[in-house]
């Protein structure tokens, strides 16, 4: 797709790259200085109001700055007022972006695109001007001659070639690394133009990809493509230029969503062909094995984990029940004759991780327990008087902000919540959420998840008992309404259940296990969960020899009879050589809101 022209440019303020959102902290290079100058946040000189000025304003009131591969001008503001210069303070309102000195002259910081906010103050008037800047790039390998580029830009045919991932339609979060393409169909020799383009940004990347063809991206330039598109759609093309053919085909021609904040935390996950639980750290290209730098190398699966990253569950075969994350050390062990008791596998553990409730259903492999009530995680002492002394829980879960339980009951196995009091430590006024229905084939729920807001519940749905195996019974993701019993909805888009998937049928019905992220970021609720479709061209083999983790963005505040999900993607950092599942995403004690 073309861009955007980089003049007259809808208003679209742009964020920064924090957590929340806001622009307080500018971007940094590698070497972690400031990328894009001094603040300008405050004052720089000030000056009366003449007589007679009644009206304020700044020219030009809009001005872009193009960064042309690292090259750009500034941009100068004058303040008038009744049409006549004046001096004035100035200021910027994302500094990250362009700065503006003591005399309205606007520099970009020359990493990123976006728009910002320049005032001028003179006397008690203020006028502001928009500043779009617009970053271009373009990356050009000695093997791609100039005839080369004019082909690959000049491509409008489709092409028989196929982007299998990612998928049309996926939002992404900042802070993640970038999504490596990969594409089915093509031949040795041939050349490529990837291309992302948006309001704010044109990178235009020349390259070449032997089959099994793959390319990804440099992680600053994703960080500067993915930072100008904030909160904006991206465009993504891909066109092929054959080997020894005089033209050139569009192989991809797909749209996703930069979400305007970044995922904070680590995911840890169980990957079941090593028996252990590992931790994805952010932005970390692989996995960290910190059960075994802890000393522990036994199985320890089915297990969960605490929203503010304090506490994780084991309910393996090794003689630890609750690991202390801070520390990296064991910190409780359930046992019996010296043997390891997994009454704890795959329990509800509070946000804080002071409290666990076991897991009832009895046809998932460990066997788990079915003991009712609540547990000390740190002394293993069973709490009394908390409301469910007496009640045995269906894979239980505690809404990160600690207000609500979702479980499944262990008779119905109907879908309920709690609610939950987290100083009392009690739990009460139980509500079914959905029924299992009569469909015999979409009759089990199983492994709820509770959004950081306690508004609803994700959860998989698939015939009872074979969908509680992630091997052998097929499976999809719903969302139910805490606020409206009786309302839920699939998630098509998340599932892929009308995705062009390049394996098609294949990929679909394998999604599993999903948990939210404890905190909604960029006006989305993500959940991690376990799917065993292919993984572009890297994992193709049939579904016992894949299963990995992937990420979906859910709508925040989703609209009635609207699917809220988006296509997902994978996780990055996994190891593809390993069967991964189970992932929890949870807050370090040093993340904000954490």
């Amino acid at each position: 797709m073309t861009p955007s022209s980089p003049t007259g440019i809808a208003s679209t303020m742009a964020t920064g790259p924090d957590s929340d959102g806001t622009a307080t902290d500018a971007p940094t290079t590698t070497d972690g200085t400031d990328s894009a100058g001094p603040s300008t946040g405050e004052p720089t000189s000030t000056t009366g109001t003449p007589a007679g000025c009644n009206t304020l304003t700044v020219d030009p009131p809009e001005v872009t700055i193009m960064i042309d591969n690292g090259v750009h001008a500034p941009a100068q503001l004058n303040a008038l007022c009744d049409g006549a210069p004046v001096t004035a303070t100035w200021s910027a309102d994302a500094s990250y972006i362009a700065s503006v000195d003591e005399k309205g002259l606007v520099e970009a910081g020359g990493q990123y695109g976006g728009q910002l906010v320049v005032e001028a103050l003179h006397g008690n008037k203020t006028a502001q001007a928009t500043v779009n800047v617009f970053l271009k790039v373009d990356l050009v390998p000695p093997e791609i001659t100039e005839a080369d580029k004019a082909i690959l830009d000049g491509a409008t045919m489709p092409d028989t070639a196929v982007l299998s991932y990612p998928y049309d339609g996926t939002v992404f979060p900042k802070g993640l690394s970038p999504a490596e393409l990969m594409w089915h169909g093509s031949t040795p020799g041939d050349k490529y133009l990837v291309r992302y383009s948006g309001q704010f940004v044109d990178a235009k990347i020349y390259t070449l990809a032997e089959p099994p063809s793959r390319h990804t991206i440099t992680k600053p330039l994703w960080v500067q493509i993915s930072e100008s598109s904030s909160g904006l759609p991206l465009n993504l093309d891909v066109h092929r230029l054959p080997a020894g053919q005089a033209a050139a085909f569009v192989l991809a021609d797909d749209t996703w969503t930069i979400a305007a904040e970044k995922l904070i935390g680590s995911v840890y996950y169980w990957a079941n062909s090593l028996g252990r639980v590992l931790r994805i750290n952010p932005g970390a290209d692989a996995p960290e094995d910190f059960l075994l730098a802890g000393g522990y190398d036994g199985c320890s699966t089915c297990h969960s984990a605490s929203a503010n990253g304090t506490r994780l569950i084991l309910g393996g075969d090794i003689d630890v029940s609750t690991w202390d994350l801070v520390n990296n050390v064991p910190l409780f062990s359930t046992t019996a004759v010296g043997k390891p008791v997994r009454n704890w596998a795959m329990p509800a553990i509070s946000p804080d991780g002071t409290v666990v409730i076991e897991n009832g259903e009895g046809n998932l492999p460990g066997p788990p327990g079915a003991s009712p009530g609540m547990w000390d995680a740190i002394t293993g002492v069973k709490l009394m008087g908390t409301g469910i002394d007496d009640l045995v829980l269906n894979m239980p879960a505690f809404s990160s902000d600690g207000r609500k339980i979702a479980y499944v009951d262990h008779t119905t196995l109907s879908l309920m919540a709690l609610d939950y009091d987290a100083v009392a430590r009690t739990a009460s006024n139980p509500v079914k959420l959905v029924d299992p229905g009569p469909d015999v084939t979409m009759n089990g729920i199983i492994f709820p998840s509770v959004t950081p807001d306690g508004r609803y519940v994700i959860y998989h749905r698939g015939a009872y008992p074979a969908m509680l195996d992630t091997r052998n019974g097929t499976s999809d993701m719903f969302l139910a309404s805490i606020e409206q019993p009786g309302t839920e909805i699939r998630l098509r888009a998340g599932n892929g259940d009308d995705y062009g998937f390049y394996a098609g049928d294949r990929d679909r019905h394998w999604n599993y296990e999903p948990t939210f992220a404890p905190r909604a970021s960029g006006g989305y609720n993500w959940a991690v969960f376990t799917s065993r479709r292919t993984f572009g061209n890297k994992l193709e083999g049939g579904k016992d020899a894949v299963k990995q983790l992937w990420l979906v963005a859910i709508d925040e505040n989703p609209q009635p009879g609207v699917d809220p999900s988006h296509p997902a993607f994978w996780l990055h950092g996994q190891d593809v050589n390993t069967l991964n599942m189970r992932g929890f995403w949870v807050h370090k004690n040093d993340d904000p809101g954490g």
